[in-house]
């Protein structure tokens, strides 16, 4: 199987946009391929589709049928750079988003967008104390739809992220669930660790920047302080901006890395 496929690094998060027809049935093996140092050893990998609604210009479906912003907003980087959106803000279908992400997308350079996407509310924004075999923690599980996250504030020398994950796996049914530590560094400066397991494909990742996580966060400080303004989201990878209000929206600049094809 050949397949077309550009790679982006949204805040390093790099990311396989897969864009020729490929079978549903084949996402997982091709993604489990795709990552590979082998292959284009990348942390994610999402397929380009026709979009479900009418009013959307393309759709995302996430290897795991997880939802991940990341790979939303280097898909509205990718319909600017393929000349698929003829306006300013336009729409994409997202698999685990229940309705269309609104995007806004400007070229910063030859290869490289500043996208900005207005992501889905939380289903389910609670507290949850988790006990772990040294320690326990009390954080916030931020439920969007096809990823959970387990947000807390960073405890010294944390390491437990399997662990973590262990845990929540008995109590969270999602296809996604992200270990969100965080540190205040400023009054609109925060800095993450993100670790996203993916059920289906059976993935462990230390993201080097994430989307969703950095969005969580964001809903988790709404909800603890009521804040309701723009932050700072430092991660391995670089920034990642969340706009807090009546609606949550995360921006960062995506780079086009490199564009072909993919023999598997």
């Amino acid at each position: 199987m050949i397949l077309n496929f550009i790679k982006t690094s949204p805040a390093q998060n790099t990311t396989v946009l897969v864009t020729s027809f490929c079978p549903p049935s084949y996402y997982l093996k091709i993604a489990k391929k795709a990552i590979d140092y082998e292959f284009l050893h990348a942390e994610q990998v999402g397929f380009i589709v026709p979009p479900s609604r009418h009013e959307s210009i393309l759709e995302l479906e996430m290897a795991g049928g997880e939802f991940c912003g990341n790979a939303t907003l280097s898909a509205a980087a990718y319909a600017v750079f393929k000349g698929l959106a003829g306006k300013e803000a336009f729409s994409i279908d997202v698999s685990g988003a229940p309705l269309p992400i609104t995007c806004k997308v400007r070229q910063t350079n030859d290869y490289s967008y500043n996208a900005n996407c207005v992501m889905p509310q939380a289903k389910r924004n609670g507290e949850l104390k988790l006990t772990l075999e040294n320690k326990t923690i009390m954080g916030q599980v931020i439920e969007l739809d096809g990823i959970s996250h387990f947000v807390f504030p960073e405890q010294r020398d944390f390491t437990e992220y399997i662990e973590v994950v262990t845990v929540l796996k008995q109590t969270v049914d999602s296809d996604a669930i992200g270990v969100i530590p965080f540190k205040a560094l400023q009054d609109d400066t925060y800095s993450i660790k993100p670790f996203v397991h993916v059920k289906k494909v059976n993935t462990n990742v230390f993201e080097r920047g994430c989307g969703s996580g950095s969005l969580a966060l964001g809903m988790y400080l709404n909800k603890v302080t009521g804040i309701t303004k723009k932050i700072k989201v430092l991660q391995p990878g670089g920034v990642i901006e969340v706009g807090i209000g009546s609606e949550f929206s995360i921006s960062t600049d995506v780079v086009i890395t490199c564009e072909g094809r993919i023999m598997i």
